[in-house]
């Protein structure tokens, strides 16, 4: 993630919008999801670092965007001019993540056809908004950076617990001490 972060960031800063990576199909990815999912716990870690690194740039009066320490109006326009407008790009990309998931779910047991509510829910559960719709903004931007790193918070703490969890199933002492 952070050879992804710093190609984008000198983008952004020279103007031009982030490099969008091709939304594989699920059947391209379905042979390594765990080498998709391995790195999640430091890429959820990496993102916050960056989110408290950006509002600690915020509140300070210094200019240094090297340092990812900007004022409000400039960091929206650049997370605007990352974005992109190639509304096509952006469509594609967006259908193409959700054939992916719509996919992942059928191949993983789950029966999206007979349960969309329910999916539906543990969707908005696991993405809760963070504008509602809103364009960026220098009223919302700092709002925006905190529930994005409250989000990331949370799948960082799920990571930790079920790596945590791995070890200790995997641990042959826990299995013969009959704590297991």
């Amino acid at each position: 993630p952070e050879l992804a972060f710093h190609i984008n960031r000198e983008r952004g800063l020279h103007g031009k919008p982030s490099i969008v990576p091709r939304v594989k199909q699920y059947e391209e990815d379905k042979d390594h999801l765990d080498d998709i999912a391995k790195g999640a716990g430091d890429t959820f870690k990496f993102r916050m670092g960056l989110f408290d690194r950006i509002l600690a740039g915020l509140s300070s009066e210094e200019h240094d965007p090297d340092n990812l320490i900007f004022d409000k109006e400039e960091l929206v326009q650049i997370m605007k001019t990352l974005k992109g407008e190639d509304q096509g790009l952006i469509d594609q990309s967006s259908s193409d993540l959700g054939q992916w998931m719509a996919e992942y779910l059928k191949d993983n047991g789950y029966s999206p056809h007979s349960s969309s509510i329910l999916m539906k829910q543990m969707f908005m559960e696991s993405f809760p908004p963070v504008t509602r719709g809103e364009e960026l903004s220098e009223e919302n931007i700092e709002e925006y950076l905190l529930k994005m790193r409250k989000v990331l918070h949370r799948y960082s703490e799920l990571d930790e617990k079920n790596t945590t969890t791995q070890s200790l199933a995997s641990n042959p002492w826990m299995h013969a001490s009959g704590w297991w």
